[in-house]
């Protein structure tokens, strides 16, 4: 039995649908495929009227305007009435485009987080892992292992340094009580700190003065001269020190560690001078404006048909920006000392993407027979990412490396969370086997919509792993595994700084 839609006015939440006492008509509902707009093709210029209240009843397929309905599969939970007021409320209630609303506000939110994150290893080393020792990156043995050794030096300094500030905030507090054992302790804690400090910043600052053995000796001192206050303190005990002996123990435990440090400092560490961050920025902004418009799309949609087709295609112009943005990480780091290559890859996916955006922005391609247009331009924007991957994994390197194919891993997992995602989208499966059963929660869009935020992450991995043997390794791989003939066809270039 074909599904019938009710040509009643549009329901309100404080109205109810009259019968005019003829037969009511009945218009069947037309199924609506990815990339077409709802109300793209639809003659009916009604318009949902304006919800009186902030709470809206929602409405059965049967009783809502055509222009709404963007699967048939979906029989219930439509906002019907829903102004912007009372869709903004609406963010909060139970309806079919509830976890559409809600998968891409806290991906929003988990990427922005990630943009923080990215900000923060901008210094080199915070927030960045060192790379496994396992992985093949081309680079001198000896020197890899100079800078492995230098980089664990600095991640114990550090972790060193958050112990004994901890150590000196909870003193700290006891201090304040005024006890005379307390101001010394948090005095030994200090001097400590102070140690692990200029040992932290030697290896971000490349300071020469600290290879000096006169530098070395006045840490050394410091630190005799803090063990025998610390020892001194021990033996005075009294009922004045007992407070304080729990944190004279974790000061001594540090106090050795330190020692080791200084006696082992790296005798040649190299700065870690990071890689641009931008096309990170740029990737995890396009991925927050995608999720973003997707939220604002599916929160606004139902206010009227005017407002859902500009809403749908700000839906469609956050995809095509985050698809575009998403090359940028891969290609620049990727190809970081072939500039010719980086060039050519990153100007074709601009240009596609700008031509992806025209049948998005402008009205008449919004027309049901652009629909296949609008998929194709999609897919092949998407497609477009396979060139400068499979061209680094298969036909650049000599050996393979590593770090690309952890990366390559990364994403085909992005590629398959694409793909299903779209094709169980456009098949509305599975809730066309089952209509009604899906409406709330489980539908094709709604996994379209996990699938795309976990996309976004695993792109996010691959990105960092290519980002991380950047920062340690710069150009030199290049020199050692790219195949011969882009040395000798002159490709090789260092990236300006």
């Amino acid at each position: 039995m074909p599904t019938t839609r009710r040509a009643n006015k549009a329901l309100s939440g404080d109205e109810n649908v009259r019968s005019n006492g003829a037969s009511a008509k009945t218009v069947p509902v037309r199924a609506r495929g990815p990339f077409v707009l709802p109300g793209a093709d639809d003659d009916d210029d009604r318009h949902s009227k304006p919800c009186p209240a902030w709470t809206c009843r929602v409405c059965s397929i049967e009783d809502t305007p055509e222009w709404m309905i963007w699967n048939r599969h979906v029989r219930s939970g439509y906002r019907v009435g829903f102004g912007w007021r009372g869709a903004t409320a609406s963010v909060f209630k139970w309806h079919n485009d509830t976890v559409n609303i809600w998968s891409h506000l806290i991906g929003m939110v988990m990427f922005v987080a990630l943009i923080v994150r990215t900000f923060q290893t901008t210094h080199a080393g915070v927030g960045l892992s060192a790379p496994p020792d396992y992985w093949v990156t081309g680079a001198d043995v000896a020197r890899v292992e100079r800078i492995q050794y230098a980089t664990r030096w600095r991640q114990d300094i550090r972790r060193d340094r958050d112990d004994l500030r901890a150590i000196d905030v909870d003193l700290h507090e006891k201090v304040l009580k005024g006890s005379a054992a307390g101001h010394a302790v948090h005095d030994v804690a200090h001097e400590l700190l102070n140690v692990t400090h200029e040992l932290a910043e030697h290896l971000e600052t490349g300071e020469e003065a600290f290879k000096v053995d006169k530098r070395r000796m006045i840490l050394r001192r410091s630190l005799i001269k803090t063990q025998k206050v610390l020892t001194a303190l021990e033996r005075s005990g009294g009922d004045d020190f007992s407070a304080f002996a729990e944190q004279c123990r974790e000061l001594r435990t540090k106090l050795k560690q330190l020692q080791q440090h200084i006696e082992h400092v790296p005798d040649d560490p190299e700065p870690v001078k990071p890689v641009a961050r931008w096309p990170m920025y740029l990737f995890l902004a396009g991925a927050v404006l995608c999720l973003s418009l997707s939220a604002v799309c599916h929160t606004y949609c139902c206010v009227g048909k005017v407002e859902s087709e500009q809403m749908w295609r700000l839906d469609y112009f956050g995809i095509a920006v985050l698809i575009v943005s998403s090359f940028y990480p891969i290609v620049h780091y990727q190809y970081y000392c072939l500039p010719g290559f980086r060039f050519f890859y990153l100007t074709g996916v601009t240009t596609l993407g700008c031509l992806a955006l025209i049948p998005t922005c402008l009205k008449a391609f919004q027309k049901v027979e652009y629909a296949h247009l609008r998929a194709t331009l999609f897919v092949a924007l998407g497609s477009f990412g396979i060139f400068p991957i499979f061209q680094q994994v298969f036909f650049v390197w000599r050996i393979t490396p590593t770090p690309v194919m952890e990366a390559f891993r990364w994403e085909m997992a992005m590629a398959v969370g694409y793909i299903s995602g779209a094709a169980l989208y456009g098949l509305q499966i599975p809730e066309r086997f089952r209509p009604g059963s899906f409406d709330h929660f489980g539908c094709s869009h709604n996994i379209f919509h996990f699938l795309v935020v976990s996309s976004a992450w695993f792109h996010y991995r691959a990105s960092m792993i290519y980002l991380t043997w950047r920062d340690n390794y710069t150009c030199e791989a290049d020199h050692e595994l790219l195949l011969d003939w882009y040395h000798l066809g002159s490709h090789f270039k260092y990236p300006s700084h």
